[in-house]
């Protein structure tokens, strides 16, 4: 049983998750961002250059008409920027992180094995104590045996 070894996989174990839930933590951020985003183009877009549309095309389309097709052209882009959003992929630092933390898993798996191995044999003398006090106890006082 190497101590040391199943230590170092176990920091690398730590390590690797956090570095997980690090990358993860950033793809969600960059996500929400995004979303977040979509949602002030929705808004921010609607208002000021709807209005100017709305000005634009109520000469020709009449108001209520000029009203659908600028709320309609907002809806439109905030639309495609939340699929932008959702579609976005981690990164490649994920896979590789991953990758290393299968392995610190299957070393501290490996470590584990070997120990409770270990253990097992030493598990089979651990009855030799409680044998050898008697008989060293017996031995003892034989040769101890007071000359008559």
């Amino acid at each position: 049983m190497n101590v040391d070894q199943l230590a170092r996989n176990l920091k690398i174990l730590l390590r690797t998750n956090t570095i997980i839930a690090e990358i993860h933590l950033r793809h969600v951020a960059a996500r929400v961002g995004l979303f977040a985003f979509a949602a002030l183009v929705a808004s921010f877009g609607v208002v000021m250059l709807g209005v100017a549309l709305f000005l634009a095309l109520e000469a020709s389309l009449g108001a209520i008409w000029a009203a659908v097709a600028v709320g309609a052209g907002g809806l439109v882009l905030a639309l495609i920027v939340a699929v932008v959003g959702a579609t976005l992929k981690p990164s490649r630092e994920l896979g590789l992180a991953n990758q290393v933390n299968q392995a610190a898993m299957d070393a501290v798996q490996a470590e584990v094995r070997a120990t409770s191995s270990s253990l097992s044999q030493f598990a089979s003398f651990a009855a030799v104590p409680g044998l050898v006090v008697p008989v060293l106890t017996f031995l003892l006082r034989a040769f101890r045996r007071p000359k008559a």
